[in-house]
């Protein structure tokens, strides 16, 4: 599950919505049974969006004398439960099913029993259907299980802790299709010819979250590695751009079968984008789901690519599908891997360079989000499992990954993986049975590194000095750890590697850091040029490393590790700005990667002068479009000057990416926002992707005529707009605050909205805005919200409004 088009916003709400308060502790819950099978019947009212459902279930007790048992079951009318066709007795409580057995069973016997039931679910099932606000959209139902809420479509026991082979036989109109997991073994067609039933059939096992079924009309594109077919679904409306955007699918198939030693590990591979979906993606086995918001044209592109959220899913099919998390504590072994191995492939199919930059990444998200709440990977405090699906599991897990793969070395860190996946496949796991795995094959006990790093919080911060001593051509590092040091956050211990060049040397030599100071001396042939703590960038850390003007510019220049490029960018800048002018602009002018280019052209946004001005336009020519885009956005720091307005207008008539045209919007608005509105007025009437150019001219229109930008506003946050639309609308009004009233009642009505993205900017809006008057509306939606986060973001607004009044 991907995080993938989510507000930013979202990546820390959750940590935040309870400060002050501890979540309750929360432990795998007992098994009574283990389910073997699982065969599932549905078919649909359309009209009052019900489902009519049939579970039969096959399971094996795990208690000698086993007579009742209880399944998760929300909000169902329950019609019958019987056993070789005998009802049984049960009860029934809206959320708990209990289930009575003429006799108990025993250890090894077997049996099936059939519920009836329908629903209306408000989790886990979704119907996107045509109305009176979007008359054309393409009729969709889908299901998004994970973390806990099958509960809401079928009764069973929803937890992440049991395997299981499943058959999905589901019933709709003619002219719609059914996508879900396995085979697909037959489709049959009603009598009148009305209606179609897909037996879509998973004979290998899996946990119950991953129980999939996307029903609707779709346009199929096929594709293939070898013997695997992998199916790509689509509204109808998109064209060719699925096969565009999932080109990488059968090398993506082929490089995780050989980096985790294990082939593809089911029949087949289908990826369905789908409307309004409320993640990015969902690794459902066999069978991915996607956001339609990943389908994008030439023109958004490399801003925009699918590929990282694809990778990330069908990683999944191994991590988080053949081997699942045991508890939801440690759902970091699905995230966290997915994440690591979605930057493999990047590191696979685009070089050492992206890789590189993709970790950095995400090392500075976990370091922000370390700097707000400290947690640990390892974690089983929560209120909604959903809580726990933030940086702690995605990019911090994929740090630990990536360490870890420093301690060991590239061979034996495969060698680790492979191990791990071979002897758990078709199980739970948890973090225990990877560090075995890792003993195991590496021979490495490295539970002092699972203790610091996975059950711990926080990050080293390390101060670090040199000196070099000419007399005996040594050079001497001091390094300090300063970050707090408590129960949660230790005294770290860990390898680093320190680079040391000289005019005729260059040498990496890794050291052992065990104490909060530690002095390592170094012999060397001559006065270093350059000496780098942590090369390469593999720690999870702060580095503070004071060096002079000469060093960073050296560095910038010669550096191999692209982040040892950004970080002496921007140590210049933050230093010496005085003197990093040349050196930023000859970064911005020659480096190699198009990631220090971008650094150094954002950089040079804060220099007021000519020089910085031509080296920008210059930028603007750049061979990567997302250098481009950051140079014109810098260009926007600048004073009111026509070369830059006519060069900025040029650009949004002639250019064809998205991106760069909507910086030129914004950086003419900075500029002169008076001569930019005819480019305004011109954004405002252009299709986009994701309707970047719109968005961009309604935001730049706040700065000269925030009356008419509200009223624009407004209207594009009524339902029936674009989605996209209607989130730039509602975000417009908060930030505008024209009509605070007006915008209060908006918000107001709109906290109940269809569309969740608009929920939840409803909802942080009623935050800033609001006032005592709506907590009541907050507390009904913290209540009544079907999404976990959602309901985390109700609650922070709470707390907001009562601080606010206090």
């Amino acid at each position: 599950m991907k995080k993938y088009l989510l507000p930013l916003v979202l990546l820390f709400v959750v940590s935040i919505a309870r400060a002050g308060e501890l979540p309750p502790v929360h432990h795998a819950p007992d098994k009574e049974f283990h389910m073997s099978n699982i065969v599932l019947r549905f078919k649909f009212n359309l009209e009052t969006r019900t489902v009519f459902g049939q579970a039969s279930e096959t399971i094996t007790p795990f208690r000698p004398r086993l007579d009742s048992i209880h399944l998760n079951a929300v909000d169902m009318k329950i019609n019958g439960v019987s056993l070789q066709g005998n009802p049984l007795n049960y009860r029934y409580d809206g959320k708990i099913l209990t289930i009575f057995f003429p006799k108990p069973y025993g250890l090894n016997q077997k049996l099936t029993y059939v519920i009836d039931y329908s629903t209306k679910p408000s989790r886990g099932l979704f119907f996107i259907l045509p109305d009176k606000g979007y008359p054309k959209r393409n009729p969709e139902i889908w299901s998004m299980s994970e973390p806990e809420d099958a509960r809401y479509w079928f009764p069973s026991h929803d937890y992440c802790d049991d395997f299981t082979a499943s058959e999905t036989i589901t019933t709709v109109p003619a002219g719609w299709t059914v996508i879900s997991n396995g085979i697909l073994r037959r489709v049959t067609s009603s009598k009148g010819g009305k209606e179609k039933t897909f037996d879509w059939v998973e004979s290998k096992p899996h946990v119950v979250y991953l129980i999939s079924i996307i029903a609707g009309k779709f346009n199929e594109f096929k594709d293939h590695l070898g013997k695997l077919a992998i199916d790509y679904y689509s509204d109808p409306s998109y064209g060719s751009e699925i096969k565009s955007n999932f080109k990488c699918m059968p090398d993506v198939v082929k490089f995780y079968s050989t980096i985790t030693g294990q082939p593809f590990p089911w029949d087949k591979l289908a990826l369905t984008t789908i409307t309004n979906f409320t993640w990015g993606g969902e690794e459902n086995v066999s069978a991915i789901t996607l956001t339609d918001g990943t389908l994008h044209d030439a023109n958004a592109e490399p801003q925009v690519s699918s590929v990282g959220l694809v990778a990330h899913e069908t990683a999944h099919q191994w991590f988080g599908d053949l081997l699942t998390t045991r508890s939801w504590s440690n759902a970091w072994l699905n995230e966290g891997f997915a994440t690591y191995f979605e930057a493999l492939y990047r590191e696979h199919a685009f070089g050492k360079r992206e890789f590189q930059y993709e970790m950095y990444q995400n090392h500075e998200q976990v370091i922000a989000a370390d700097h707000v709440e400290r947690r640990p990977t390892v974690y089983n405090r929560y209120n909604d499992a959903v809580d726990l699906f933030g940086t702690y599991i995605y990019p911090r897990g994929a740090s630990m990954l990536h360490m870890l793969r420093f301690f060991l070395g590239d061979t034996l860190f495969d060698k680790a993986i492979r191990t791990y996946v071979s002897e758990h496949k078709f199980h739970n796991v948890s973090t225990h049975d990877l560090a075995e795995s890792i003993t195991e094959a590496t021979g490495y006990n490295l539970n002092w590194f699972f203790k610091e790093w996975l059950y711990k919080g926080g990050h080293p911060v390390f101060d670090v000095n040199y000196s070099y001593q000419p007399a005996s051509r040594t050079v001497v590092l001091h390094v300090r750890q300063t970050q707090k040091v408590d129960s949660l956050t230790p005294v770290y211990r860990t390898p680093v590697d320190i680079r040391i060049v000289t005019p005729s040397s260059a040498e990496t030599r890794r050291v052992w850091i065990d104490s909060l100071s530690n002095t390592y001396a170094f012999s060397v042939d001559d006065k270093p040029l350059m000496v780098n703590f942590d090369q390469g960038h593999w720690l999870l850390d702060e580095v503070n490393f004071p060096k002079s003007v000469d060093e960073l510019s050296y560095q910038l220049k010669n550096d191999s590790d692209v982040v040892g490029r950004i970080w002496a960018a921007d140590e210049l800048e933050r230093d010496h700005a005085d003197s990093a002018e040349s050196q930023l602009t000859q970064g911005l002018k020659d480096d190699p990667f198009w990631g220090v280019r971008q650094e150094c052209a954002m950089l040079l946004g804060r220099y007021d002068n000519k020089e910085a001005e031509d080296a920008l336009i210059s930028a603007t020519d750049d061979k990567d479009p997302r250098v481009q885009q950051r140079a014109i956005t810098s260009l926007g720091e600048f004073k009111a000057d026509g070369r830059i307005e006519d060069l900025l207008t040029k650009i949004f008539y002639d250019r064809s990416n998205y991106f760069v045209r909507a910086a030129a919007v914004t950086a003419f608005a900075s500029v002169d926002s008076v001569k930019a509105l005819h480019v305004i007025y011109t954004a405002l009437d252009r299709d986009s992707y994701h309707e970047v150019l719109r968005t961009t001219g309604l935001r730049a229109l706040m700065k000269v005529k925030p009356r008419m930008a509200h009223e624009i506003a407004v209207n594009y946050s009524k339902y029936g707009s674009p989605e996209d639309l209607r989130t730039a609308g509602v975000s417009t009004l908060i930030t505008l605050g024209v009509d605070t009233a007006q915008t209060v009642s908006l918000l107001s009505k709109y906290a109940s909205d269809p569309y969740i993205w608009i929920r939840a900017e409803s909802l942080m809006g009623l935050g800033k805005l609001g006032n005592k008057s709506v907590i009541p509306l907050l507390e009904e939606r913290a209540r009544e919200e079907s999404d976990g986060r959602l309901v985390a973001m109700a609650r922070r607004a709470i707390r907001q409004i009562e601080m606010r009044e206090k």
